[in-house]
């Protein structure tokens, strides 16, 4: 299934997420809050995913309302998929 998967937190570093200080909310609802982010995430992701072509594991974060890609890598798949 070619879906977007993946969660997002507001306000956070990377240790809230490891440490679990915060639950993140499905990536999905970014849109509701960050539209303009969001749109451009998803815009990134797609030509990522087209280059390398395979499913892509994305790092970012948005300062100041743009969004920044820290980084990616293919993504990991269950034996199944």
């Amino acid at each position: 299934e070619n879906i977007l998967y993946g969660e997002y937190l507001i306000n956070a570093q990377g240790e809230d997420v490891v440490a679990g200080i915060r639950t993140p909310q499905p990536i999905f609802r970014m849109k509701e809050v960050l539209p303009a982010a969001y749109d451009k995430f998803l815009q990134n992701v797609e030509k990522l995913e087209h280059y390398f072509k395979d499913m892509q594991d994305v790092e970012f974060t948005v300062e100041k309302g743009k969004l920044w890609m820290l980084q990616c890598r293919n993504g990991k798949r269950t034996g199944t998929a």
